[in-house]
C-alpha cells in the first residue's frame, strides 16, 4: 500500500498542465456574473410558468 502511495506522488502533476490556460480573476468574476444571471433569468421564467399553470388549473 505504501508503494501505490509513492505511486501515486510521484505521478500526480500539480499546476498547470499543457492545454488548458489560466484565467483571470477578473474573467472568472465575468463567467460567474453571467452564470448567475442566466440562472436567475431561468428562475422567474419558471416560477411564472408555474403560477400561470397552477391559475389555469384552478380556474
Amino acid at each position: 500500500m505504501r508503494g501505490l502511495a509513492l505511486n501515486f506522488a510521484s505521478t500526480h502533476q500539480v499546476g498547470n498542465t499543457i492545454g488548458i490556460s489560466k484565467v483571470g480573476e477578473s474573467k472568472q468574476l465575468l463567467i460567474t456574473i453571467v452564470e448567475l444571471s442566466f440562472f436567475i433569468i431561468y428562475y422567474i421564467i419558471l416560477s411564472f410558468l408555474v403560477s400561470t399553470l397552477l391559475l389555469k388549473a384552478t380556474a
